[in-house]
């Protein structure tokens, strides 16, 4: 497939395509980080532009984070943050632990199911598509605090159940080990009575309240990843935020 040809086609200035051209191969993981890009000679041959056309582009992608340079060396795909920084929800294992508590996780149930209508809503994908579903409870010092369940496409939730999922916060997985890049993460909580699976699961009587909080985090192009749904004990768990303007 001849790449020149296909920037060629759009309005945009040469060096925004060229840049668009990059960053997807980035945000695809097809260049994954610490892998180095080619050379200027290289991407100019290959977009067919000049060699300042190539800097434009290599410099909007620095500016963004996505690439380092290293004198003498070239640029390199950078790596994203040691673990995802969104927060308990989402760090529940490393937020736990960096308070000293002991946390972990236990895995329920793993199924191919004909996702319910929340999560493909929040997915953007159309309704009955299958998704993999992993089912979690969660401890800390034995006793367990949350239990829910994390919705993906098959191929995604696979890399993630390779990471140790037991062990290792799902997003914190997405982005350190899978090098995907987070922007934001849409959640949306609930106070709800247990029912008696969720009840039994958690240790606490049928009808208790617990806090529901779905969780649906985006990369750096908006596009939803994942889809998480758990149910935390109000007397184990509280979640604060800072919202600014």
């Amino acid at each position: 497939m001849n790449t020149a040809n296909l920037v060629t086609t759009s309005s945009l200035p040469r060096f925004k395509q060229i840049e668009g051209a990059l960053r997807q191969r980035i945000v695809n993981n097809e260049w994954t980080p610490g892998i180095k890009l080619p050379s200027e000679s290289e991407l100019m041959a290959e977009f067919g532009v000049s060699r300042i056309t190539v800097r434009q582009s290599l410099a909007s992608l620095l500016a963004e984070g996505l690439i380092e340079t290293v004198h003498g060396k070239g640029s390199f795909v950078s790596r994203p943050a040691g673990q995802a920084d969104l927060g308990p929800l989402t760090g529940f294992f490393d937020y736990m632990r960096a308070r000293g508590h002991e946390a972990h996780g236990k895995l329920l149930s793993t199924r191919l199911i004909a996702a319910p209508a929340i999560a493909t809503d929040a997915l953007r994908l159309p309704p009955g598509t299958r998704l993999l579903c992993v089912t979690m409870l969660k401890s800390v010092a034995g006793v367990p605090v949350a239990v829910g369940m994390t919705m993906a496409p098959e191929p995604l939730m696979r890399a993630i159940l390779e990471h140790d999922l037991e062990n290792h916060d799902a997003l914190m997985i997405v982005e350190a080990r899978l090098g995907y890049r987070l922007k934001y993460l849409h959640t949306e909580s609930a106070a709800i009575p247990a029912n008696a699976e969720t009840a039994r699961r958690l240790k606490v009587a049928p009808g208790e309240p617990l806090l529901r909080i779905r969780f649906t985090p985006h990369d750096i192009d908006e596009k939803p990843l994942a889809f998480s749904e758990f149910m935390f004990r109000g007397d184990k768990f509280t979640y604060k935020a800072c919202v600014r303007r």
